[in-house]
């Protein structure tokens, strides 16, 4: 399996310093205000689970040292794929990627053995020896194949089409072709907090497009009965919050 550049861990590693930008957790489940250019939304509580409560912290672990990661290995019973290690020994010790972040690599562990040891299909089927989880939320696991180096991700909520071993094998679906590429998508992407500032601007321009909409249709006669001027009224309505209106 071939390890991972040092120029995408660079690029990790600055994406990863930043609390808002190092996982794909939603800004209301850091706590976080969301502020656009003139309006700011402040966070809801959604009952988060510890495992929430876990990733949001502003603080990013400390790399994980050698021993760290000797134990890891030794109750695994097999090594970490080289990638995977750098990860963990070159960024930090989870908390960062897409998702929620990469699972510090003590509870890659326990996921990995207890799905083993419990196996999890409906039917009982086996958890893959080969599948390494990297990631956890409500949703499944996004594992590394052990062999080939390719991403899976695990979808429980498949598994509510039935127990049979097709709709098992069903569940387990392809991500990406190895770390690298999963990583790179990841950055490619905007933060979750660059996704809701995007949308809070769309709902206002929306809501702004409508008014203009509105006193556009109308005479200049009446919009004067308003006090808006014949030219520059849309300005006087809106020109304090610094947008383009000739886009709207």
């Amino acid at each position: 399996m071939e390890p991972l550049r040092q120029g995408l861990l660079d690029r990790i590693r600055r994406r990863a310093s930043n609390p808002d930008t190092r996982n794909e957790l939603p800004p209301s489940a850091r706590g976080k205000t969301v502020e656009t250019r003139w309006v700011s939304v402040a966070p809801v509580n959604l009952g988060g689970t510890p495992r929430d409560n876990d990733s949001v912290s502003d603080t990013l672990a400390s790399p994980a040292d050698d021993a760290t990661v000797r134990d890891a290995e030794t109750k695994l019973g097999f090594q970490l794929p080289e990638p995977v290690r750098q990860l963990y020994t070159q960024i930090a010790n989870g908390g960062f990627g897409p998702y929620s972040g990469l699972l510090p690599i003590q509870e890659v562990v326990t996921t990995y053995l207890s799905l083993r040891e419990d196996p999890p299909g409906p039917r009982d089927q086996e958890w893959p020896e080969k599948l390494l989880p990297l990631t956890s939320d409500d949703s499944g696991h996004c594992c590394i194949n052990r062999n080939s180096g390719a991403l899976v991700f695990w979808d429980i909520e498949e598994l509510a089409s039935g127990g049979s071993d097709k709709v098992w094998k069903k569940s387990f679906k392809a991500e990406a072709p190895d770390l690298s590429a999963w990583l790179e998508d990841w950055l490619g992407r905007p933060s979750p907090e660059e996704k809701t500032k995007d949308l809070i601007q769309q709902g206002m321009n929306s809501a702004i497009k409508q008014s203009l909409d509105y006193w556009r249709s109308k005479t200049p006669e009446e919009r004067a009965k308003y006090g808006l001027p014949e030219t520059g009224w849309e300005e006087k309505l809106f020109g304090h919050l610094g947008i383009d209106l000739k886009k709207l």
